[in-house]
């Protein structure tokens, strides 16, 4: 299986979103932004698109969407909780619980449940990759509020004991780190992963200090 970034930008928002393909077949995670240069890889590289893949409703995952679903006659998965809570409406939207295992295409996707950065945000486990939307990064974690921190807490704690240490992670933004990097690193260098105990995580995400949270590279 091979991974294709794509590392486009709108509205202030520079995002990867992915491809993965093996033997002509391919399946779009979060596709936002360039269309033009995603349908060009594809048509260039001979690779019949077989479905997209969104971890969170938030429009810099969800841009391209619809014109993937449309243009490609493709199915489009979310999780049912984010569909409800957001209401969200696509063509060919299924929808999709904790540890679902699917076929699409040629590939097995398991959905796993990381509420948090919104209430049903998912990160999908594919052949020993791990695409984490805004639920985790490299080099933090994503964007949450009062409501979502004991969410978020226990999502980090899901995925430290869920995913093999050597599981490849795939971020929806870079803040400086390539994605691709092995859980393991984030074990040792992910101060979220570090932080064992749910009032310390908290008081660490919540603090007033912050970076900005978009200073993406």
């Amino acid at each position: 299986m091979k991974v294709e970034v794509f590392r486009v930008s709108g509205q202030g928002i520079k995002n990867q979103c992915y491809l993965i393909h093996n033997d002509h077949s391919g399946i779009l995670i979060d596709p936002a932004w360039d269309y033009e240069l995603i349908s060009h890889f594809l048509t260039n590289n001979h690779i019949a698109l077989t479905g997209v893949l969104l971890t969170h409703s938030h429009h810099d995952h969800t841009d391209l969407a619809e014109t993937f679903a449309e243009y490609y006659g493709v199915p489009v998965y979310m999780s049912a909780i984010e569909i409800r809570q957001y209401d969200f409406k696509c063509p060919n939207l299924i929808a999709i619980q904790h540890l679902q295992e699917v076929m699409v295409g040629n590939f097995s996707v398991t959905a796993l449940l990381t509420p948090g950065h919104t209430k049903g945000s998912v990160c999908y486990l594919i052949d020993g990759n791990c695409f984490t939307g805004d639920t985790i990064f490299i080099e933090g974690v994503g964007i949450c509020d009062q409501n979502g921190i004991n969410a978020l807490y226990d999502s980090v704690q899901f995925i430290k004991q869920y995913l093999p240490q050597q599981t490849l992670i795939w971020p929806g933004h870079s803040f400086g780190e390539i994605p691709g990097q092995e859980l393991g690193f984030l074990l040792h260098n992910n101060i979220y992963f570090l932080l064992n105990r749910r009032d310390a995580f908290t008081d660490f995400r919540m603090r007033k200090n912050k970076p900005d949270p978009f200073s993406f590279k």
